[in-house]
């Protein structure tokens, strides 16, 4: 599930607001006011302006401070910035609210219960009950939904439940910097294109998705803490390793989808951006950065000088 929410979590914690609140204790472990933080940043060769590669988590504790004397000197030299989709404006926010009732609904006579396994069953109750909520009152939640859906819903609660706020993501303080800075934004992706990687899985890929992303978050609460800090301080590879290995070993399929194919198909974009000779600040999520076949890897493997500016 911290795979999983790192995705696209920052979007549907705004866009789910219809599902109702759930009421959640604060499960936070780690001291993030004390994390001295600087995550990775790259610059990628461009005759004209320079451009930059930086990953992003959607939603982060608020109390962690990630700029850097080194990010804000890339953002201020960059003219446009580009984010994977408009997720944060209220044109974006209102078509999020018609797409995911749409994409995320069992047909009628059809519950998340009924679909998944009977441990599953029961570690959604044990994750109602960390979670501090009210008996049947989460499975009544997420019963309606698809399987993408209800782990995302559940996900949403449990880093919220942590402490984690959506307006602390990366992309909402960037996309406040820019607005300030006049700078102007682009995208690679569109809000129902992101949905619908998830909502056109195979059915039975959402159920297998879904169960083990939730015996995970039971079995291993830590990791969403282990990412973040990982993330902050510029360990690309345990970065990786936290948030790819587990979906290349047990879910290869998901694994192209999900990252893969999205990141061959943002080359050309990027590619364009290099020609074009702006200045500009990529933005996009940590996992499609980092690893064999993150982006700065690809654009390596094209011939392009990517250089990490950052220790």
């Amino acid at each position: 599930m911290t795979r999983r929410i790192s995705r696209l979590a920052g979007a549907l914690a705004a866009g789910l607001a219809w599902l109702g609140a759930l009421a959640a204790p604060a499960l936070a472990e780690t001291d993030f006011a004390s994390v001295e933080a600087d995550p990775a940043i790259w610059r990628v060769a461009s005759e004209g302006g320079d451009v930059y590669l930086f990953g992003t988590v959607h939603i982060l504790p608020p109390e962690l401070d990630w700029r850097s004397d080194v990010i804000d000197a890339a953002l201020a030299g960059s003219d446009r910035i580009y984010f994977e989709v408009d997720a944060l404006s209220p044109e974006a926010q209102a078509e999020m609210t018609t797409l995911i009732p749409q994409l995320g609904l069992n047909a009628p006579g059809v519950t998340l219960s009924a679909l998944i396994s009977e441990e599953a069953q029961a570690n959604l109750a044990r994750m109602a009950e960390r979670l501090g909520a009210p008996p049947g009152a989460l499975e009544a939640s997420v019963n309606p939904l698809q399987p993408w859906l209800a782990g995302l819903t559940v996900a949403i609660l449990q880093i919220q439940a942590a402490g984690y706020d959506p307006e602390s993501g990366v992309e909402h303080r960037l996309k406040a910097t820019g607005e300030e800075a006049g700078a102007s934004f682009g995208y690679f992706e569109t809000i129902e294109q992101q949905l619908r990687f998830f909502a056109d899985m195979p059915l039975e890929t959402q159920i297998t998705d879904f169960e083990i992303g939730l015996a995970q978050a039971l079995d291993d609460p830590g990791l969403l803490d282990r990412m973040v800090q990982a993330w902050a301080v510029g360990d690309t590879d345990q970065l990786d390793t936290i948030m790819n290995d587990a979906m290349r070993e047990t879910s290869g399929d998901l694994y192209d989808v999900l990252i893969v194919q999205r990141n061959e198909n943002w080359i050309p974009l990027i590619e364009d951006i290099l020609e074009s000779g702006e200045s500009a600040f990529i933005a996009v999520g940590a996992g499609h950065v980092t690893g064999p076949q993150g982006v700065a890897a690809l654009l390596q493997a094209r011939g392009h000088t990517v250089e990490r500016i950052n220790p």
